[in-house]
Order: structure tokens, then sequence, then C-alpha cells
């Protein structure tokens, strides 16, 4: 069974349809009408956002997951649209990618990615003020909350 049946019947257990996740996630009700019809395997970056609106593992619908070594290195790290490519070096944002957020994102597991993307998604629609005071908050929770093990862990990272 392919991702798009796998997405159909998990949408029939929430009792919920199309329309209603299309709404809610931003992706397109044609582009998952098209991935349900054809069966075919559902984007990582979209199968993140119905994960985590569905309240599921992202492995429940996404057969091509970063963690699964299924997919290729070119298929992880995003390539740069027509027209950034004066203000941003395509290459030196992958490499970026390659060497910093994804470990990063290694380590959170794949369990925890839907709970990730929801946090980045928020985050990024807030003012500068708010911001900065979510950064304040986890600073200080570190003060008192930090996991040592995990600290390190991060440390391992190149360039962190």
């Amino acid at each position: 069974m392919g991702d798009g049946k796998k997405l159909k019947e998990i949408l029939d257990s929430k009792n919920t349809n199309v329309r209603q996740i299309a709404k809610a996630t931003g992706i397109s009700a044609t582009t998952l009408y098209s991935i349900i019809q054809k069966d075919s395997n559902i984007r990582f970056d979209f199968a993140l956002r119905l994960a985590n609106e569905l309240e599921i593992n992202v492995n429940e619908i996404c057969a091509a997951s970063p963690f699964s070594g299924a997919i290729t290195e070119e298929e992880i790290y995003p390539t740069l649209p027509d027209g950034l490519n004066g203000a941003l070096d395509g290459n030196r944002v992958k490499v970026y990618l390659k060497n910093s957020l994804y470990p990063l994102m290694y380590l959170f597991g794949k369990n925890s990615m839907p709970d990730v993307d929801n946090l980045l998604t928020l985050f990024y629609q807030l003012d500068d003020e708010a911001r900065k005071e979510v950064v304040e908050t986890i600073q200080f929770k570190l003060q008192y909350h930090k996991d040592q093990e995990r600290a390190e862990q991060i440390k391992q990272i190149k360039g962190w």
C-alpha cells in the first residue's frame, strides 16, 4: 500500500476529508487528491504538516522519510528557487543545512519531526519582539532544565 492509500485510510479513520485537511495544512486539495488517486509518495515536508495536523507519526503516511536511508541527499536538501541566487549562495545554504540543521533534526528523531515542524512554523509567524521573548524564555529555562546528555550531543555537530 502506498502513501496515498495510507493517507486516505487515516483521513477516513479521523472522520475528516481532503478539503478539511488541505485547509488546515496549507497543502492544496488538488495535490492531496492526486496523491490519493495515484497512491503516490508524499513529500516529507507535506507529510510532516499532515502528521502534525492528524496527530499521527509521520512514518504512518510517508515511506520516503529522510531517516529511512531510502532517499538520496539531493532529495533531502532543498534547492533555492529562481530569483534567490543573487541574494544567497545556494551551495552555502546547502552546506549549512547538511552540516548543522540536518544533524540537529536527526537528534530529535523521526517521531518528534511533526512537533519540530510545528514549533518552527509557529515561531516563524511571530513578530521580532515575540521571537526575542521566546528565545529569552528558553534561555531562562535552560538555566534549570538543561539535559546535559543532549547538550553534549549538540556539541558533536560541526559548527555548534
